[in-house]
This record gives structure tokens, C-alpha cells and sequence, in this order.
């Protein structure tokens, strides 16, 4: 068997590499509208890839981790989704309908964990479920809404909000402070969540857009190499503070991903006071 020389090897490589680059691509792409399963079958696919003997080790490692954020970030889009159409059930008064989404949201919710959902994630789903349970056609009663606050207080010990009061759907963080690239501006944050923005931008630069879709790059300089493409929408010109609100259509995998970058270099996010 003629043994392989360094120029031949060279060029089997750069060929998996694009093929593997590629593979990344279409998973990026597919993982905003696919369902889960879909892109689990193409990771399987691109994990074959990988096993090949020619496949350079260290970068190997670098698309496994890669394959693994969009899985997860694929799931975590899925139990938002699944989420929001079973608090629809809920106030509709189909209890029917709003149980079997929540059942497909846990079994979507423990594979995001799998795939290393952090806290922030896991404590958020968890509020939004008991909040669903509680929900009816006829409304809330309080008696209810103590019993869930109650058990909530019991089991949850994530992050809590300022003055243990939280009236918006996400806690909003002040440091550190993200980058965010848009329309050709660079601005930073003033604070940021799951759900959305207030960047630091003069209002008036920004009042032909409220109401618009805006395609925005998420940053943070503490986590070099993390961050990514978030759709938003400009929802509120904010002159006091000089500052622009921004809100994403669903939970954002972009902050979470940041998120999990910042805990793995050890930085804990301050929550704005």
C-alpha cells in the first residue's frame, strides 16, 4: 500500500475541512426554522466526518463543541416555541392541548441541558411553567398565584432581580457591558437579557427603525470568539437615558451562548440595580 506523503495528507484535510465547514454553515442556517430532530440528523452526519483518520484532531475538537452549541441552541429555541403556544393553550382553556406541549417542552428542555443549557436558561423555563400551569381561560386567582409563588421560593435558586421583585420576563444585566453592530453603528449596552437590549445610541438615530427588523451582531470582549447574528426589533426610543430598546422575537441562543461563554472564563453577569 503506497504510503500517503505530506502534500497528499494536506490536501485530504483542506478537503474535510471545508466539507466540515460547510456541514457548520447549513446547520447555522437550518437550526433558525428546523425542528430539532432535523438538526441532530446533521450533526450525526457531520460527526461521522469528524471520525475520519485524516480529520485534524484539534480542530475536530473545535467542530464537536461547535455542533454541540448549535444542538442546544436549536432546543432552546424549540421549548420557547413550544412554550408560547402552550400559555396560548392556557388562555384559551385548552388544558388538553397547553399539557402536551408542555410535555414536548420537557423532553426539549432535559436535551437542551444535556447539551449544557446554563442556569439562566434552566430557572427561566421553570418560572415560565409554573406561570403556564396557573393559567386559564377565566384568568388567575390569587390563592394560586401564593401556591405557585410559594413553591417557586422553595425550589428556585437562581439568580434573583433586585429587591426580589421581577415584573419583565428576563433579568436584565448591566456588566459586562455587549457589543452590539448595527446598521453600520457600533454601540454598547446599557443593559441586556434573554429578551432584548437598551443600547447606549442617540435615540434619533434610530427613529426611522422602531417598529423595523433589524439584523444585529452580538459581542462581548470578555468572551473572545463567542456571540453572533440576533434579529431584533427597535420597540422604544428612550430619550432620558439615550438610549435605543431593542427586543428579540423569541428567547435569544446568541445571549445564552454568550452567557455560557462568560461562566466558563469565570465572569458572573451583575444584574442592573
Amino acid at each position: 500500500m503506497p504510503v500517503m506523503d505530506a502534500e497528499q495528507r494536506r490536501k485530504i484535510e483542506d478537503a474535510l475541512l471545508r466539507k466540515a465547514e460547510e456541514a457548520i454553515r447549513r446547520m447555522r442556517r437550518e437550526a433558525e426554522t428546523a425542528a430539532p430532530d432535523h438538526i441532530d440528523d446533521l450533526a450525526l452526519a457531520l460527526a461521522e466526518l469528524l471520525k475520519a483518520k485524516e480529520f485534524p484532531g484539534l480542530r475536530a475538537a473545535e467542530f464537536r463543541e461547535t455542533i454541540r452549541a448549535i444542538q442546544r441552541g436549536a432546543y432552546q429555541r424549540s421549548v420557547d416555541s413550544l412554550l408560547v403556544q402552550a400559555e396560548r393553550c392556557g388562555h384559551g382553556g385548552d388544558d388538553k392541548g397547553r399539557n402536551a406541549l408542555l410535555t414536548q417542552a420537557k423532553d426539549h428542555f432535559g436535551k437542551a441541558l444535556r447539551f449544557g443549557a446554563d442556569d439562566e436558561f434552566r430557572h427561566g423555563v421553570e418560572r415560565r411553567v409554573q406561570a403556564t400551569l396557573m393559567t386559564s381561560k377565566d384568568g388567575v386567582d390569587d390563592r394560586t398565584k401564593q401556591a405557585a409563588k410559594r413553591r417557586l421560593e422553595q425550589h428556585d435558586t437562581g439568580p434573583s432581580p433586585p429587591g426580589g421583585v421581577e415584573r419583565r420576563r428576563a433579568i436584565r444585566y448591566r456588566d459586562p457591558a455587549l457589543v452590539v453592530e448595527v446598521e453600520g453603528r457600533r454601540c454598547a449596552t446599557l443593559n441586556w437579557s434573554t429578551r432584548g437590549l437598551l443600547v447606549d445610541v442617540p435615540p434619533d438615530a434610530f427613529a426611522h427603525a422602531v417598529g423595523d427588523r433589524l439584523r444585529l451582531e452580538l459581542l462581548c470582549a470578555e468572551a473572545p470568539g463567542a456571540g453572533g447574528r440576533q434579529i431584533a426589533h427597535a420597540v422604544r426610543l428612550d430619550p432620558d437615558r439615550h438610549a435605543v430598546a431593542l427586543s428579540f422575537p423569541d428567547i435569544s441562543t446568541v445571549v445564552l451562548a454568550l452567557m455560557h461563554a462568560l461562566k466558563e472564563v469565570g465572569i458572573k453577569p451583575e444584574p442592573e440595580r
